[in-house]
């Protein structure tokens, strides 16, 4: 072979080479696009899903400012007053020690919902939350209730916020416990109490609001 064929084949190889290269690179890219769209439409994991009821028992859980599956009006929003709404759910089973609220945002294409409110030891025989309940760490009414942390790291009701046009469920969930939990106020973020209800829970339920961003 003499030089100048040496030369044009040496040429063809390292084009084919990169040829293939960008491909692969290609293909990797495209791979990890459909992963992060795969992920960006992820729907959030409730702690319904985390922490289900033993044997399924149900709360029902209602609400004098909005019924099930209706818009959350703006004065429970940060909209409007960015108060809590009243609350109302049916007295859980025997054994039931205490109450759990999460209020939680699944509109969100992320793994773990936007998590609003994390109330904690609401005492077993307090089945109504009046509006605008107090955002201190731990409360008087009821007492012996206690506020966890926010998304915000925040104690306390945050109301909805979604972004402009957009409509996103907002799920008030109750859950009936067989002991209060071990936790400090500034410790109880949505996953410690989610980890600290597993297996205690008794029965479960929820009420879900909408708001559409503005």
């Amino acid at each position: 072979m003499g030089k100048h064929q040496r030369s044009v084949r040496s040429a063809t190889v390292k084009m084919a080479v990169g040829l293939l290269a960008s491909v692969g690179l290609a293909a990797l890219a495209g791979g990890a696009d459909a992963q992060q769209a795969a992920s960006s439409s992820a729907t959030p994991t409730l702690a319904m899903e985390l922490a289900p009821a033993n044997g399924g028992a149900h709360l029902a859980v209602t609400s004098t400012a909005f019924r099930n599956g209706h818009t959350i009006p703006a004065r429970y929003t940060q909209f409007g007053e960015n108060q809590s709404p009243p609350l109302h759910w049916t007295r859980g089973p025997a054994g039931t020690r205490s109450y759990v609220l999460l209020v939680e945002d699944s509109g969100v294409k992320r793994p773990e919902p936007i998590f609003h409110w994390v109330l904690y030891n609401v005492p077993a025989d307090v089945t109504r939350l009046p509006a605008d309940l107090s955002k201190d760490p731990e409360l008087q009414h009821p007492a012996g209730a206690m506020n966890g942390l926010n998304i915000r790291r925040q104690p306390g009701y945050m109301g909805p916020r979604p972004p402009k046009g957009q409509t996103h469920p907002y799920h008030f969930e109750v859950f009936a416990l067989d002991e209060p939990l071990s936790l400090t106020p500034d410790m109880a973020t949505r996953d410690a109490v989610v980890a600290a209800m597993k297996g205690h829970v008794l029965a479960e339920g929820q009420l879900v609001g909408e708001v559409t961003g503005r």
